[in-house]
């Protein structure tokens, strides 16, 4: 199982990688928290936040600064990092998040940090799944129908969907255009053709028809449309988690559904 290879909050580990990636003074690193930034959007910091938290990184030995001019000649202080400040980055950056609620904030940015340095993404989503696996199988094996644990069980099955749909994307784009065979771990695979596609402001609608008047349908982010160059007639096969495949008996009686964890 993956470990979870330092105990930064949040606020250094991502300061520390901004400046390992690049950023190499305040007001930079700054902007990237700004609402409407590529980490604002995932989590906002205030510039005073961030300078607060750049003079402890400083104290704690970890960011070195050295007096500089920016483009205006402006004073500045020029950020890199020590040794072991560029330890703790890269093991925060390659690390698992803890706990599922922290992948809407903390391994949102990873992902985003990893991709600007062209990292490894696949295995940081592979290693975060095999984190998580314990407490996913602990939860849909749950037989409790209160409200809390319903919804603890779908955010497992949302975080699940979100991981499988996210290593698609960038395989999609570390793809190098050869014809090789891609094998898969999903034992359901439906084979069929794109009937139709309604594309939302985020999120795309694909219809397949997996057999004649059997119609499945599949929602997927709008870049991953574009990217497997969805459209009528286009060839595709649906991949489908065990834990998301649910079974109706049926017609003239009750209809009764499993799930197969």
């Amino acid at each position: 199982m993956a470990e979870i290879a330092s105990d930064l909050t949040l606020d250094s580990g991502l300061c520390l990688v901004l400046i390992r990636n690049g950023s190499d003074h305040g007001y930079v690193i700054a902007q990237r928290f700004l609402p409407d930034a590529d980490i604002g959007q995932i989590y906002t910091l205030s510039r005073p936040a961030v300078y607060r938290e750049l003079q402890f990184l400083e104290r704690a030995g970890w960011v070195l600064s050295s007096a500089g001019r920016g483009n205006r000649g402006q004073k500045m202080r020029v950020l890199r990092l020590s040794k072991r400040g560029a330890q703790l980055a890269n093991e925060w950056l390659a690390s698992p998040v803890a706990h599922i609620r922290d992948v809407r904030t903390e391994f949102l940015a990873k992902t985003v940090l990893a991709q600007e340095a062209g990292g490894d993404v696949s295995k940081l989503i592979r290693q975060q799944r095999e984190f998580f696996r314990p407490t996913f199988e602990a939860l849909l094996q749950e037989r409790d129908e209160s409200v809390v644990a319903m919804w603890r069980r779908e955010q497992v099955r949302a975080v699940s969907r979100f991981l499988d749909e996210l290593e698609g994307v960038v395989s999609a784009s570390d793809d190098d255009g050869e014809d090789d065979d891609i094998m898969v771990s999903a034992r359901n695979q439906l084979r069929g053709e794109v009937v139709s596609v309604k594309h939302g402001g985020v999120l795309s609608s694909v219809k397949m028809e997996i057999a004649p008047g059997q119609i499945m349908t599949a929602t997927i982010t709008r870049e991953a449309t574009d990217q497997l160059r969805l459209a009528p007639g286009s060839p595709v096969t649906a991949l489908c988690k065990a834990t998301d495949v649910m079974l109706a008996v049926g017609p003239g009686t009750r209809s009764q559904m499993s799930r197969r964890a």
